[in-house]
């Protein structure tokens, strides 16, 4: 990594000097397997990346923030770590970099960006919350928090740290949301932002029973459609109108 260049490499076999983020994607047993057979096959070439900070207990420790995997296939081959430390002072950075390094091997998906963010961010752990219990994309989630009716920059700002609930009628919507959700849970995706964009836009106006029937009767049309312009307009007029 071009920008760790200049931080010194060290190795030790001192394994309890690690420590794993609470915030970080939890450890894939089926990933280590691999880690395991690429280092008896090629060798140990990458280093692992910690961040030395006291954020988390108070106390200074240095915490695996690239590599948790990689390290946890060393310990169990018996080999040494070879790692570089770097210095961490915010909450915010700590998060931002372990994002920026893990997505140079394996991307971050926005849960992961969530369950990193809720630690510093409590609308982030609201959002973890609904997620799981309405089953809602965080985007979709992300448009009704922050009443907006288009899912463009959504993802960015949660990725960012930069979501917030503004919508007091956040629960409720979600909740009804995921009542339309159910139904349309098979139809192309772009499809549920379609209808969510309408709803959002239409909540308070409707009658929530009648809309559910109505989507009922038109469920098959809108599955079957292809222009979005045309879908929204559709579910305008034929669910909630």
């Amino acid at each position: 990594m071009k920008h760790m260049k200049h931080i010194k490499q060290k190795t030790t076999k001192d394994y309890s000097k690690f420590h794993l983020l609470p915030m970080n994607r939890e450890i894939q047993a089926a990933h280590v397997e691999k880690m395991v057979s690429s280092i008896r096959n090629m060798g140990c070439i990458r280093d692992v990346i910690v961040a030395v900070t006291n954020l988390i207990d108070g106390i200074t420790r240095c915490y695996i923030i690239d590599g948790q995997h990689l390290f946890t296939a060393c310990q169990r081959e018996g080999l040494p770590i070879v790692y570089r430390a770097v210095k961490i002072n915010t909450d915010e950075e700590l998060v931002e970099k372990m994002a920026a390094l893990n997505n140079t091997s394996k991307s971050w998906n926005l849960i992961n960006y969530v369950n990193a963010w809720k630690y510093v961010n409590t609308d982030y752990m609201t959002l973890l919350k609904y997620i799981n219990l309405y089953n809602l994309e965080p985007s979709m989630i992300a448009m009704i928090a922050m009443n907006q009716t288009n899912v463009t920059g959504t993802s960015r700002l949660i990725k960012k740290g930069e979501f917030v609930i503004s919508n007091s009628k956040t629960a409720e919507m979600c909740k009804a949301f995921s009542d339309f959700f159910i139904k349309i849970g098979t139809a192309d995706r772009w499809i549920k932002f379609n209808f969510l964009s309408v709803f959002t836009s239409e909540y308070g106006k409707y009658d929530h029973a009648k809309a559910l029937l109505k989507l009922d009767k038109h469920l098959s049309t809108i599955k079957a459609m292809g222009d979005p312009k045309y879908a929204q307009d559709y579910i305008r007029k034929n669910i909630f109108y």
